[in-house]
């Protein structure tokens, strides 16, 4: 149709922004959308969107290493503390990844929930 490669850009990103596909479709359109930047060796996906994309992977991976750092610190805390009060447990699948890890450390010393609730305050407190 004559549009230069910026211009198909554009086109793509309203498409993108105005359809919402089944799962089935999406795909399929992934695929067509693959293959015709193949045979026109033209990327869709700019350099700033290749950057950002890889920057949400690597928030996606903290918060997956953040997860099952608190799945497995939550497990070694019960068996430290015995069973953790709900409020707890969601205390600490929201701490993130550095606060798992300092925690992980610290639960080595501590002998019940007393201790856990007073690392929570003492972090709590260094935070202020």
């Amino acid at each position: 149709m004559g549009y230069n490669a910026e211009e198909l850009r554009e086109i793509f990103r309203l498409i993108d922004w105005m359809m919402h596909l089944t799962d089935a479709l999406s795909q399929r359109f992934e695929q067509e959308l693959r293959e015709f930047e193949e045979s026109l060796n033209m990327p869709y996906v700019t350099s700033v969107e290749r950057i950002a994309e890889a920057r949400g992977e690597a928030r996606g991976e903290a918060r997956g290493e953040a997860r099952g750092g608190a799945s497995l610190l939550l497990r070694q805390l019960t068996k430290v503390c015995g069973r953790l009060p709900e409020d707890v447990a969601d205390r600490i699948r929201s701490l993130p990844l550095q606060q798992i890890e300092e925690l992980s450390e610290a639960l080595l010393d501590f002998r019940s929930l007393a201790d856990l609730q007073n690392w929570f305050e003492l972090n709590e407190a260094s935070a202020q």
